[in-house]
């Protein structure tokens, strides 16, 4: 059996720069299911959001988060977010992060949703990948301990304290169990459950799952950001094509050339995330096409070259110059704004455990995210966990300063006949058709069915994939009951049986499994 002080289930920005935090106070071993540099942080584009400007400050950026938002964020958890940003950029920065700059200066561009150009990029449009590839660079030279290729496969809660993790080799099947005194879940987000993602292979909701299974209360299940601009082209796995583009001047248009982003909104293609890409899909029903355009030709082909050299060369790989051609793109699933409910400091509700980064429920995002805060929200409450295992006691969560609603899932008919089994692809058609952009009552419910049918069968996991499945299913529960629930339509979450918002349902859906 291993023993460590600190065990850290994930290898993304917030699980690295957690361990990097963690090794002052204590034996850290980091957990990951791949190779340590392989995680949603390495395919983030556009870039870290800091009001770092002179022009800017943090009670400004938090405006902006508060209004994308859309009433849910918990403005204490916002004003740590923006007021903390500075030092962690800084600490970056002295990790060895290579942010571009111009004239000597960090070089910021304006992304949508934001009032003021605040974004910190890195060889242009490949942000993630240097900001992952320099923390585990680091990592790797430090005396954090790292296990790759091994996956967490349950939480183990001991008189209702977290005390360590079981896990598998996922290349011989081998198990273990890690013991520690805290254990911080840092595994991601789920945006392999739609056809459609944006997310690498690996980001199968396993930290929500193994929360879930142990009893933690789970926070905003329904809300999951759907990006409006992924490739779409015949033979290209989607991929994604940053906001930075519409921050540097790039314009929306229908399959006919039709500029349409200001006919739904004054903001056009600088607007809230979900705003941007409900238009899209309207206007791609509107012309009968499945994908829009996104122009950038207007724009120095030699500054939309050398600003997205990663977008530039993926494209070409496909045929098209983004300097010539216009990209044809549709919305994917792209990032899930719920996840674990923790306190300001990253506890979850069940003490010893610690959660960070795009599996953690913050607050921060409230109904909508706010177009990169999502790195700078994992290294800014990465450090508040590691903070709070040194200075404070597990006093669980504060004062939740949102109403919210306790839900447990729901017993549902189960088939009298054998477990069934589905496939990854029944799971993401069903999710995309019934859990994407837009819902409806009707829908949701035969997803709730179906999910509840299938998830017995999924139980039975021995290897990555059947145990990815299993999450899976589970996280596609989560998120239809949730949706289910919520009578209305408010940021990422959308139903076109109730498509206003409403103040009733201004308040957050808390899960727990009962025991």
């Amino acid at each position: 059996m291993l023993r460590y002080d600190y065990v850290v289930i994930g290898s993304g920005i917030a699980g690295l720069y957690a361990a990097l935090k963690a090794q002052q106070h204590g034996s850290v071993l980091v957990i990951t299911k791949g190779p340590l540099e392989e995680c949603n942080t390495r395919y983030a584009q556009g870039g870290i959001a800091a009001s770092i400007a002179a022009d800017d400050s943090p009670s400004i950026h938090m405006e902006d988060t508060l209004k994308a938002g859309a009433g849910l964020c918990d403005p204490k958890a916002v004003r740590i977010l923006t007021q903390e940003a500075a030092d962690c950029i800084e600490d970056l920065i002295r990790f060895g992060v290579p942010f571009d700059t111009a004239d000597g200066e960090i070089h910021l561009t304006l992304e949508g949703g934001h009032s003021k150009p605040r974004v910190l990029h890195a060889g242009g449009d490949a942000t993630g990948k240097h900001i992952e590839l320099t923390l585990g660079s680091v990592v790797r030279s430090s005396r954090v301990a790292v296990l790759e290729n091994c996956l967490a496969t349950a939480l183990t809660v001991e008189d209702g304290v977290a005390r360590g993790v079981s896990i598998m080799d996922v290349r011989t099947g081998s198990t273990e169990e890690v013991r520690s005194k805290y254990v911080v879940l840092a595994t991601g987000g789920a945006g392999r459950l739609f056809s459609y993602t944006t997310n690498p292979e690996g980001a199968t909701g396993d930290g929500v799952a193994l929360a879930f299974q142990a009893g933690v209360e789970l926070v905003d299940m329904e809300f999951y950001q759907f990006h409006p601009t992924a490739l779409h082209l015949p033979g290209a796995p989607p991929f994604l094509i940053s906001e930075a583009l519409r921050g540097e001047g790039g314009i929306l248009r229908n399959v006919r050339g039709i500029r349409f982003m200001p006919e739904y909104t004054p903001q056009a293609e600088l607007a809230p995330r979900d705003v941007v890409a409900r238009a899209i899909v309207q206007e791609m029903q509107r012309t009968g096409s499945d994908r829009v355009l996104l122009d950038m030709t207007h724009l120095s082909p030699k500054h939309v070259r050398t600003r997205f050299p990663t977008i530039s060369l993926y494209c070409e790989h496909y045929g098209l110059d983004i300097s010539r051609d216009p990209i044809p793109v549709a919305p994917a699933a792209h990032y899930m704004i719920g996840g674990v409910g923790t306190s300001v400091w990253g506890e979850a509700s069940t003490p010893g455990l610690y959660a960070c980064g795009e599996v953690a429920c913050t607050g921060v995002h409230g109904a909508n995210r706010l177009a990169s805060n999502s790195l700078l929200e994992g290294i800014v409450f990465a450090r508040r966990v590691i903070k709070r295992t040194v200075e404070g006691p597990l006093v669980g969560h504060d004062q939740a300063p949102i109403p919210f609603t306790r839900m447990a899932l729901p017993s549902r008919r189960k088939k009298a006949r054998g477990a069934t089994v589905p496939s990854l692809q029944d799971v993401q058609r069903l999710m995309w058709r019934y859990g994407g952009m837009t819902r409806d009552g009707e829908g949701l419910a035969k997803a709730c069915e179906q999910l509840a049918q299938w998830e017995p069968g999924s139980l039975q996991a021995s290897d990555r994939s059947s145990y990815e499945l299993r999450n899976l299913v589970v996280v596609g529960r989560l998120l239809s009951e949730a949706a289910l629930a919520r009578q209305e339509s408010r940021g990422a979450h959308y139903r076109t049986d109730y498509p206003q918002a409403s103040p009733e349902w201004e308040r957050r859906i808390i899960f727990r499994k009962e025991p």
